[in-house]
Order: C-alpha cells, then sequence, then structure tokens
C-alpha cells in the first residue's frame, strides 16, 4: 500500500482497525471483563462489548471519512490526521495499561488507573475533534455554494 494513499485517505487505517475489533470480539472469552477503578467506584465492562463498541466507533468514523472524500468535501487534513492516528495511539495505549494492571501488583495499578482514564479522555477528546472536523467542512463547503 503506498503511502501517499493512506496520507490522503487514513479511513483505510480506521477501516481495518474496525475489522481486528470485530475479530477480537469474537475470539474474547465471554466472561472476561475490563475492570477500571475511578476513586471509590469500578466499571466493569465486558470485554466482548467494549471491542464491539470499538469495532462501532472505527467504522462509523471510517465510513464518514470515506462518504466525504467521494462528496469532495475537503476535510481539515491536520484534523483528520490528528483524529486519525491519535485515535489508534490512544486505543493501542489503553489495552497496553490495561495488561499492565493485570500483570503488576496492587500498588502500581493505582497508576495505571490513571493512566487508562487519561487515555480514554483524550481518546474521547479526538472524537470532538473528528465532529469539529465534520461541522467546520460542512459549512465551509455550504458557504462556498451560496450565491453572493
Amino acid at each position: 500500500m503506498n503511502l501517499e494513499l493512506l496520507k490522503n485517505r487514513s479511513y483505510y487505517l480506521l477501516f481495518l482497525a474496525a475489522t481486528l475489533f470485530l475479530t477480537l470480539s469474537f475470539k474474547v472469552d465471554k466472561n472476561e471483563t475490563l475492570d477500571i477503578n475511578v476513586h471509590d467506584t469500578y466499571y466493569i465492562i465486558l470485554q466482548q462489548d467494549a471491542f464491539i463498541l470499538l469495532f462501532l466507533t472505527f467504522i462509523i468514523t471510517g465510513l464518514f471519512y470515506l462518504i466525504f472524500d467521494y462528496c469532495k468535501i475537503q476535510l481539515i487534513s491536520f484534523l483528520s490526521f490528528s483524529h486519525t492516528y491519535g485515535s489508534l495511539i490512544f486505543i493501542v495505549l489503553f489495552f497496553y495499561y490495561l495488561d499492565k494492571i493485570n500483570s503488576t501488583s496492587i500498588f502500581y495499578s493505582f497508576d495505571y488507573n490513571f493512566r487508562i482514564i487519561i487515555t480514554l479522555l483524550n481518546f474521547v477528546f479526538l472524537q470532538f475533534i473528528f465532529v469539529i472536523n465534520l461541522i467546520t467542512s460542512i459549512i465551509k463547503k455550504l458557504s462556498n455554494l451560496a450565491p453572493q
């Protein structure tokens, strides 16, 4: 695959990640959970549900990028690049820290819980960046179409 193609159409990476998460959702044990501790609250999520949520997130954002590319609506390239690669990096970090929690003692797991929370907040922030990119590009396209 050409690097220039990935630069202009990075949504292929989102489709690849979505395929990976869909495959993992079928492979993971049905009873395995993700345990995230935030102060006095524990969030317990089935791993299968987390993988399906990530699959839906990546497939929907990839489809939006594909539709905008097909309709020739120019997105802000820096925001698209930041959203795509940042989302993939933060998901990799999330699972890395989650693995560290399961393999370390209880003393270090509090530090990794904090890192997981920061990673998830960054991932959510990048999804807001994606929405802002879509809205500004639509407004810019509509303002160019309006008669002056």
